[in-house]
């Protein structure tokens, strides 16, 4: 059984094959050029693994928080290859990820050049309220508050996401650290 892992929120472009639930393989480039690399990044991991589409059992997609072209590549591959080949879709946000290393409810964020993007997690690790974004100068009054963090645990999120419920590919939303046009 195999779960591909697609995150490109930010510059990092990660893809991780698990097979039953463990870390098997992994690819990453670090350059933001996610819309020039992910298809053939992609390619290379199932390729080199042996692994088709067919082969997969379910997709875990973060969603975001993160630019618009960033966030927005991920998922639509992610739903793309879930809602062609029937595979079971998974999401996360990158700061719900963060939160799963902390066993109490807690605020992390992660730092752009301008400021902190935010979620305040319960001890489930659900969103409490919504994300909100913070100015590097304003972050000063939340700094004793939120956790900045920037690494997730992979096989923290498998686990938690395990026996959570599927999303039919239609209805993941991409977070996007500024609200576009069509959202207002």
């Amino acid at each position: 059984m195999y779960t591909l892992f697609i995150d490109t929120h930010y510059t990092k472009l990660q893809l991780v094959l698990f097979k039953d639930g463990v870390v098997f393989d992994e690819r990453v480039k670090e350059d933001g050029m996610h819309t020039q690399y992910l298809v053939s990044l992609l390619e290379d991991l199932l390729e080199q693994n042996h692994v088709t589409f067919d082969d997969l059992s379910g997709i875990i997609v973060v969603n975001g928080p993160g630019s618009f072209t960033g966030v927005r590549i991920g998922v639509v591959v992610a739903k793309m290859i879930s809602y062609c080949k029937h595979i079971p879709l998974k999401v996360i946000s990158y700061l719900q990820a963060l939160s799963l290393k902390y066993n109490c409810e807690c605020m992390v964020g992660i730092k752009d050049r301008n400021g902190v993007f935010v979620g305040q997690f319960n001890q489930d690790h659900e969103l409490v309220g919504d994300y909100f974004y913070v100015s590097n100068h304003d972050f000063l009054k939340y700094q004793d508050q939120v956790i900045i963090d920037e690494e997730v645990n992979l096989d923290m999120v498998y686990d938690y996401l395990k026996d959570k419920k599927d999303v039919h590919p239609h209805f993941v939303k991409p977070i996007y650290v500024k609200k576009i046009e069509v959202d207002k």
